[in-house]
């Protein structure tokens, strides 16, 4: 981990007190898709809402296509009409795996489940609806890549904590957390974080949409790969 800048210093020193403070556990290995799944649950929100409604939602469907083809209206009632952001949240979703089957006419990351890291990624971000929590969380625990998951709720709390400005785009965020902890170390730093916000609260209006569903769709890059003709609910960090 570099620790050449002040800020730098104050990222090192968090997650030292973090590990002092949780216990954190090797997260479960998924599909692709269903990482997919329940990192869209899992974006700005926790590890105990995601790990509900994902156990709410794969008990109402036979299997992921089958939430692929519910109608918007079931899903949210799925994931629950309270749940944080839950209709931008299913809408999102729902754009991404819709665009999933186009590419591949299936459920499964076929065409890119060998392609180099940059590859991949690019394939993620431009699926519709994509945020940069969730590409960069599926980048990190299912294909292995160096990436470092980051929703706004982080932002601010790093913020707090004078490591970031509290209005750094969450992409930029990602690239400055990436260029300080090392891929080795990646894995742990995002749980560490997640559990560190599962423990705290936010105000609200952070979590106010940046772009509509649809600006985000139009705007997402075109991937340049060629298109292609049993659920686990995440593991709860413990604090020590």
């Amino acid at each position: 981990m570099k620790n050449d800048t002040p800020e730098g210093k104050k990222l090192i020193a968090l997650l030292k007190r973090l590990h002092s403070e949780y216990e954190v556990e090797t997260p479960p290995t998924r599909d692709p898709v269903l990482e997919l799944v329940y990192s869209f649950l899992l974006w700005e929100a926790t590890q105990e809402e995601a790990d509900a409604a994902l156990e709410r939602m794969m008990e109402a469907v036979v299997d992921v296509n089958d939430l692929r083809v519910s109608l918007e209206g079931e899903v949210v009632e799925m994931v629950g009409a309270s749940y944080p952001l839950v209709n931008e949240r299913v809408a999102r979703l729902r754009e991404a795996m819709y665009e999933v089957y186009v590419r591949e006419h299936s459920m499964e990351m076929r065409s890119v489940a060998s392609a180099a890291k940059k590859d991949q990624r690019v394939y993620l971000d431009s699926l519709p609806g994509m945020v940069p929590y969730v590409a960069g969380r599926v980048m990190l625990l299912s294909f292995g890549g160096h990436a470092m998951p980051v929703d706004r709720k982080l932002v601010v709390m790093l913020g707090d904590e004078e490591v970031l400005e509290h209005d750094t785009p969450t992409d930029q965020a990602e690239s400055w957390l990436q260029r300080h902890i090392k891929a080795d170390e990646a894995t742990e730093a995002h749980m560490l974080f997640q559990a560190w916000a599962d423990d705290h609260d936010v105000p609200a209006e952070v979590f106010a949409p940046a772009v509509s569903v649809e600006q985000a769709a139009h705007e997402a890059p075109t991937s340049p790969l060629p298109k292609k003709g049993t659920a686990t609910a995440g593991r709860r960090s413990k604090k020590k």
